[in-house]
This record gives C-alpha cells, structure tokens and sequence, in this order.
C-alpha cells in the first residue's frame, strides 16, 4: 500500500519537505544530472534532521515517486541517474575553491 493511499495528509507533508528540501539544496536545470546514489544519501540526511528521525517505511521509493512527480526524469536500473536536477555546491566549499 503506497504512503498516498494510508494517509493523503502524510504525503502532502512529505511534497512539502522534498519541495523544500529541491528549492534549498539542488539546482534545476535541462543540463544537469545526478546518481541517485549521490542525491538519496543527502536527502536522508536532511529528512532525519528535519524529521527528527522518524521513520518512514519506503524513505527510497518515496522520494523517487516524488521527484517523478515534480517532473524529473531518471535513467538506469541499478546505477540511477536523474536529469534536470543536482545539488548545490556548499557555500563553505565554494568560498574555499575560490581562495
């Protein structure tokens, strides 16, 4: 049973943070990509901090159904690439980079 179906007011909360969580560490655009294995780890991190932890029975599907949703694209089976969509360079890490 999708998390949609048991609790539509659930999922509209979860939208909201993988909405948030796109607007304030990813970049949108046609010329950028990203492995899923590299933008999921960074999500789960924010979900744990924004969530306090909870649980979520299909963290992984979720966010891959969401960011479908949103209207990215993915390619791959077992190495995962979304297009349209990367992270953001940290602000400390670009600041070092151009000293």
């Amino acid at each position: 049973m999708s998390l949609r179906a048991a609790n539509p007011e659930t999922q509209q909360e979860f939208n909201e943070l993988v909405d948030y969580f796109t607007r304030r560490y990813c970049r949108v655009g046609d010329d950028l990509s990203i492995l899923d294995r590299e933008l999921f780890p960074v999500f789960r991190t924010f979900w744990k901090a924004t969530t306090f932890d909870t649980q979520h029975p299909a963290l992984l599907g979720q966010f891959r159904v969401t960011l479908t949703e949103r209207g990215f694209k993915s390619r791959g089976r077992k190495r995962i690439r979304w297009y349209g969509i990367t992270l953001r360079k940290l602000t400390v890490l670009a600041e070092m980079e151009h000293r």
